[in-house]
């Protein structure tokens, strides 16, 4: 059975796409699933290929579902036919037409024709998991088929998503060399100036993260213990002489992202700036020598700790040690499974991709580092290359 199809612009290879599926069905029998549910909107561009939908998560009007049973080819009911057809990879694309309510009959219909109303399916029911229909649908779809056992399918989809293929890793390597270019245009820019406000920086970064060839930015937040700085919508508030400009953001190429930040002085670096920094320089260097197949989240975890006492610095917010992390995974979002934090004991594999994310506190200087690794069967590649020198700018 070959479930899928090769469509004419094609954003992943159809032996990726497959691998994804098969996967998928591997660990759904292991689970005694009947067929697994995808709604939530990166959930369904890691299977179909593409997105369904015109405007991504900005829109919530037209919710499409895919159904992927274990014995049978997957099944989208969508109102993106179009996109799903030119570069998705399902074959069997059913549509419907109303706006203003839920498709609950025609999906109640799908279900009993695909032989699933006695089934147990899986839902994306579980933490850092979010579905793409209404609540209200779901429960009357369940209501609609009480023989339907729900099954929360959160740890299958991590479990798929957290370990990358080749395909996957390209496009986050090259969305890091975007990012890495557009923010050190960004120091050396002119428009970088005393006066300039916190929504004009970030204004300037995605225009340079689209010209440097991103398809667009995740976000940008400016690390700063000024109140709101990482708030999405930025305001008027100018930036200050002497100020850590620390920008933490990440170019999108196709579907995939990256997160990770450097940081400008705005004037010229104290010792103070200096030693911190050499500090997390270190601690993020101890991280990154200790990836390797086989560690486990909390033992990095650990290990940050450990280093940050050897850097004679302290952690730069004491609630991470309950409730924090030193790094995490990323993919198609900013954070996704598995964290460095000490409950979780997730073994690191090769194909996954982490951050090493120190912060600490060295006198009166806070400080944030990040860096992007994907796990190899040796150790590790460092994904994100850009300059760790710790930039000046005397002339704002």
């Amino acid at each position: 059975m070959n479930p899928l199809v090769q469509p004419p612009h094609p954003i992943f290879s159809l032996a990726e796409m497959e691998r994804r599926h098969n996967r998928a069905r591997e660990l759904m029998a292991a689970q005694g699933l009947g067929a697994l549910v995808v709604t939530q909107e990166e959930n369904l561009q890691y299977f179909i290929g593409t997105t369904s939908s015109m405007a991504l998560n900005f829109s919530l009007t037209r919710p499409s579902v895919l159904i992927i049973p274990i014995n049978a080819p997957p099944v989208i009911m969508t109102m993106g036919r179009g996109n799903v057809s030119a570069s998705g990879f399902i074959k069997d694309i059913r549509g419907y037409s109303d706006l203003l309510a839920f498709p609950l009959a025609t999906l109640v219909d799908l279900f009993r024709e695909l032989g699933l109303e006695n089934s147990p399916i899986g839902f994306e029911l579980g933490h850092e998991q979010r579905m793409g229909i209404p609540v209200g649908g779901y429960l009357d779809l369940l209501q609609s088929l009480p023989g339907i056992v729900p099954v929360d399918a959160g740890p299958l989809l991590h479990r798929l998503r957290m370990i990358k293929s080749d395909e996957e890793v390209a496009f986050m390597r090259t969305a890091a060399e975007i990012t890495a270019r557009a923010r050190q245009r960004l120091f050396h820019h002119e428009k970088l100036r005393h006066g300039i406000t916190e929504r004009q920086v970030d204004r300037l970064m995605r225009q340079l993260i689209l010209e440097e060839g991103g398809d667009r930015t995740a976000f940008v937040i400016l690390q700063s213990p000024k109140p709101g700085a990482g708030n999405p919508f930025k305001t008027d508030r100018p930036l200050d002489r002497g100020d850590v400009l620390a920008i933490d953001t990440g170019a999108c190429c196709g579907q995939y992202t990256i997160d990770y930040p450097r940081m400008v002085v705005l004037g010229k670096a104290t010792d103070a700036h200096k030693k911190a920094y050499e500090a997390i320089l270190f601690v993020n260097r101890k991280m990154t020598e200790s990836l390797r197949p086989g560690i486990t989240c909390s033992r990095l975890f650990t290990i940050c700790m450990n280093a940050i006492e050897q850097a004679g610095a302290r952690i730069d917010d004491p609630s991470r040690l309950t409730s924090g992390r030193m790094g995490h995974g990323m993919g198609m979002l900013i954070t996704e499974p598995p964290s460095i934090m000490p409950n979780d004991h997730t073994v690191l594999e090769p194909g996954m991709i982490i951050s090493t994310e120190p912060g600490i506190r060295l006198g009166d200087v806070e400080f944030l580092y990040e860096d992007v690794h994907v796990i190899t069967p040796d150790g590790s590649k460092c994904l994100t290359l850009e300059s760790d020198v710790l930039h000046e700018r005397p002339d704002f």
